[in-house]
């Protein structure tokens, strides 16, 4: 055998192996699925039907992959406050969704499936891939809805796919750029290219796109959206569901809490945005001026790591709590354990203005208890302090820390910013409330 042949066998032998299989398979498969989708954006680009408004259901579609059903984080809080207020307007709910949610009960059928193929573990091929088996579930259902209203995600877009062959209105809600948020809080695109081509060619042809920021309308218009398809409407929070009538005492109890012991609790996912290691910088500091100070620490999540190593390394582990993930229909009693609230979020790392829109600052207002927030773009928007809240300077473990103490210190104030921050909520941000303006916007176009 020759050198060159020899070279060709020890290559093929290379390929053949399990890991090669692999990446030939994957360049095939990126290939076609290019193709198909290159397909399917220009029928979307070039339609020219007209959509209209046909019977009384609504689709819902959800298709992160990354997103658990029982997690109490602020997506799945999302979903379960908007479906339920489409149910409460009196819509038929059909949800399609990778995760099925246990605190959403009101709908009629759902689809809940996360494909299991020779791509697992690929997640920007399998979310590729899924826009065939959401378009195939959408089209098993029959009659015709509304309007499709699809939580935007990552390389979908059966929804509109589906909406412009049967002339449906289709609405996005956007949450923020899964483009920006790979590169500035996750990890870089592997295809990168077909991501960016799915996400503009579905802002520029949804009927309406409900953003939860004000800094959202600037970025789509400069995406080429039409800024007359454009609604901007805060998050919101079931009223009944988050009250101060709740009690918490069962949860103090299995928290080994004393009755002088002032609860500090934050609540989420934990990602970069979230600003937890703020707060895990000042706990020391409170501690030491304030001795009665716990704080609670709920959920689980990507910076929770972070969180713990600094409570280690600053020695505060006999004043702090970690609940772990706990589900969502148990959230309302956690909150009702505690006296202040932390929404502690940090500037977005780009310097481009934060887009959040935090459920949980929402159902913090709710419960009727003090609030210690950032003061940042909506955050500080929403809330006044002094009056419904303490705002503290986004970073500032200091400030942050100050703003606690002046609390657990007052009793009274403590009662009087939770009460206002209560009537406030229900005044201007309930899910009813957030539904009925998309409803009318709708109505509108």
């Amino acid at each position: 055998m020759s050198l060159s042949n020899h070279s060709i066998m020890r290559l093929l032998n290379k390929l053949l192996t399990a890991r090669g299989i692999r990446k030939i398979t994957r360049f095939w498969a990126i290939r076609i699925l290019d193709g198909r989708i290159e397909c399917d954006l220009s029928f979307i680009k070039n339609s020219t039907s007209k959509a209209y408004c046909k019977g009384n259901d609504i689709y819902y579609l959800r298709s992160d992959f990354w997103l658990k059903g029982g997690a109490p984080n602020g997506a799945v809080a999302h979903t379960e406050g908007v479906v339920n207020a489409f149910f409460n307007k009196g819509y038929q709910i059909d949800v399609f969704s990778t995760y099925s949610i246990p605190s959403i009960k009101k709908y009629r059928s759902c689809s809940c499936s996360v494909p299991k193929g020779l791509f697992t573990g690929i997640s920007e091929i399998e979310e590729m891939e899924y826009n065939s088996q959401m378009y195939k579930a959408l089209l098993s259902l029959s009659g015709s809805p509304k309007f499709i209203y699809q939580r935007y995600s990552r390389n979908n877009y059966a929804g509109l796919l589906f909406a412009k062959k049967q002339s449906i209105p289709f609405i996005l809600e956007y949450n923020g750029s899964e483009l920006w948020m790979s590169k500035h809080w996750g990890k870089p695109l592997r295809y990168e290219r077909i991501a960016s081509q799915i996400e503009n060619t579905v802002l520029r042809n949804a009927d309406l796109i409900v953003g939860n920021a004000e800094a959202f309308r600037g970025e789509l218009i400069n995406k080429g959206v039409d800024p007359n398809r454009i609604v901007i409407i805060p998050n919101g929070v079931d009223p009944f569901k988050f009250s101060p009538e709740i009690h918490g005492d069962s949860i103090r109890r299995s928290l080994g809490l004393e009755r002088s012991d002032v609860l500090v609790s934050f609540i989420g996912s934990y990602g970069p945005w979230h600003g937890t290691e703020v707060l895990a910088n000042c706990i020391q500091y409170v501690v030491q001026h304030n001795n009665n100070v716990k704080f609670l620490f709920i959920g689980e999540g990507q910076r929770l790591s972070n969180v713990k190593e600094i409570v280690r390394n600053t020695n505060v582990e006999r004043f702090v709590l970690f609940s772990g993930m706990i589900d969502r229909d148990a959230v309302p009693e956690f909150l009702a354990a505690s006296d202040i609230f932390v929404s502690p979020q940090v500037p977005n790392p780009d310097g481009s203005p934060f887009f959040g829109s935090p459920t949980k600052l929402f159902e913090y207002m709710a419960m009727g208890k003090a609030i210690v927030a950032s003061d940042l773009d909506q955050i500080g928007a929403i809330l006044s302090s002094g009056k419904d809240a303490l705002l503290f300077t986004p970073g500032d473990s200091k400030d942050l820390a100050d703003k606690l103490l002046a609390l657990a210190n007052d009793s009274a104030l403590r009662l009087q910013l939770g009460m206002n921050a209560r009537a406030h909520v229900i005044e201007k941000y309930t899910w009813d409330r957030h539904v009925q303006m998309i409803l009318d916007k709708v109505d509108s176009l």
